[in-house]
């Protein structure tokens, strides 16, 4: 059930004023009927959970599928998932390739888009923030409210940049409004990530513990503490981090679902297991080309995910790499929930047959990637075919539950408890698994969970920004770079892999600033 939706057409883009409004005027008082104004906004309950939904929007849109106004292919696939070891794509795309080598260029549109969306969803934010004291229809602990829940998706947005710009790209708590003074230029780490824990604390201290089905998915207090945690962790801040994952750990609503698969089962949305979802639309709305809230087509917001365009038999731009299979077990369920092989039934909207051709000729495994797809792509496209509808999972208890073991090992803590604890996933996931022996060493001990979150959490878009923290991105792809055809990796990849694992600003931006912005310090 995905009732956030509902508001989701009639308010999301109130705040660029591109909405009608259906307010009464008199001939002395009219207002333009293409427009709703901050004037005639900003009233009631309504308005500010229209407004507040705004910034979901945003995050649907990094997913999105778009010519118009920023062209966008799927572009956080590129940025977020694409670089993993994991994941193979084209020898000869070099767009892509530069992404699944980690070799970038400041000028690749994708930057550009996911820049653009990241702080529109905090632009958004930001105005519901500074709306709540002026004169509206709030009661007190409405504006607890919705100041909590802004503050939550400010920092959702913040922490997306942190990761992807290490800290350097501006840091904005407010909105621009003078005319002559609208270019930010660069935060710093410290900053941001100040920023961040002070919103997601706020967050954590006065969002609800859970919301009713009509406003399924949206954030809770369990949400905001978990990406409290998760933000201490990024900051190698171990021994802040440790007691928000025990709590939610302990005394938090979650658990894991049965099994693997049902974890990404279309009819298992918002489960058990889910800390945050980006919500995707039904097919029932059944408009699988209006696919993010920047097209002028009657101004909708994201309602799917173009996963067929790049994993798809017709497209896989994307596929397993070598290594996956390599660090694999055999047995391991996780497998065929996440990968597509010779002799499995694939499913199109439309049809399903067996699989027995996938083009090799790119240099790629003999494989496709499944995961959300199999038995769930009839039940969750529109007619067209154009896009799934299943949510995608992006923060799950599993992770929270590897995460929580990491900072046991880090901090010098429980190391039996975080043993059990990665055997709790692992099992779960794979009950024929050996279990983690106890008593390992601190160094096997953090291989050991290394190994299980590459598993486990194989094409969430976790793996890159993993990798970065550990301080192995560097190793790891010059590892993979040793053994492949230089030809196809370093003559063909335009890009440059940089040393500190971080994104450059679009340089774009950097032109619009007129040098107030500068790039990142070595990119």
């Amino acid at each position: 059930m995905k009732k956030i939706k509902t508001f989701r057409f009639k308010y999301v883009l109130v705040l660029v004023m591109i909405v009608a409004t259906t307010s009464e005027c008199t001939d002395l008082d009219l207002q333009p009927l293409d427009a709703v104004t901050e004037e005639n906004f900003f009233l009631t309950e309504v308005d500010f959970k229209g407004a507040t939904l705004a910034s979901y929007s945003s995050m649907q849109s990094l997913f999105a599928t778009t010519e118009q106004n920023y062209p966008a292919f799927n572009e956080w696939f590129k940025v977020c998932y694409v670089t993993s070891d994991m994941v193979n794509t084209f020898s000869w795309n070099f767009d892509i390739l530069n992404f699944s080598k980690f070799r970038v260029l400041d000028t690749n549109p994708g930057f550009q888009y996911v820049y653009v969306t990241i702080y529109q969803g905090i632009h958004r934010a930001n105005l519901v923030l500074e709306k709540i004291d002026t004169d509206n229809e709030l009661t007190a602990d409405e504006k607890i409210l919705y100041e909590a829940e802004a503050k939550f998706l400010r920092a959702w947005f913040h922490f997306q940049s942190y990761k992807i710009w290490g800290g350097h790209a501006p840091l904005m708590l407010e909105t621009t409004t003078d005319i002559n003074n609208l270019v930010v230029g660069n935060s710093t780490p410290e900053a941001t990530i100040t920023a961040i824990l002070e919103d997601f604390s706020f967050a954590s201290a006065n969002l609800p513990t859970s919301w009713d089905d009509s406003n399924l998915g949206r954030a809770t207090a369990w949400t905001a503490k978990s990406y409290l945690g998760k933000t201490h962790l990024y900051n190698k801040d171990f021994e802040r981090a440790l007691p928000e994952f025990q709590d939610v750990y302990n005394n938090g609503p979650y658990s894991l679902m049965p099994t693997y698969d049902e974890v990404f089962d279309v009819s298992q949305e918002n489960n058990s297991e889910s800390i945050f979802e980006i919500q995707f639309a039904g097919a029932a709305d059944d408009n699988g080309w209006v696919l993010d809230d920047f097209h002028p087509e009657n101004f909708k917001a994201t309602q799917g995910f173009n996963r067929e365009s790049d994993i798809g038999i017709w497209s896989y731009k994307y596929k397993p790499s070598p290594k996956y299979f390599e660090v694999s077990e055999d047995d391991d369920p996780r497998v065929a929930t996440n990968i597509y092989q010779l002799g499995d039934t694939y499913y199109t909207a439309f049809e399903s047959y067996t699989l027995e051709w996938i083009d090799q000729s790119d240099g790629t495994t003999n494989t496709l990637i499944k995961k959300y797809r199999g038995e769930n792509v009839p039940k969750m496209a529109p007619s067209n075919g154009a896009v799934d509808y299943n949510n995608e999972r992006i923060f799950r208890f599993a992770d929270l539950i590897l995460m929580y073991a990491e900072t046991l090992i880090e901090t010098g803590g429980d190391t039996g408890l975080a043993t059990n604890l990665i055997n709790e996933v692992r099992l779960r996931s794979y009950p024929t698994a050996t279990p983690i022996a106890s008593g390992l060493s601190t160094g096997d001990l953090t291989d050991a969970l290394r190994l299980e979150r590459g598993l486990e959490l194989f094409f969430e878009g976790h793996r890159y920004f993993d990798l970065v923290r550990w301080g192995i991105a560097q190793e790891t792809f010059d590892a993979i770079d040793a053994t492949e055809d230089p030809n196809a990796v370093i003559t063909h990849s335009w890009g440059t892999r940089t040393a500190n694992g971080l994104f450059p600003i679009p340089q774009t931006e950097i032109d619009k600033s007129g040098g107030v912005l500068t790039q990142i310090p070595g990119l």
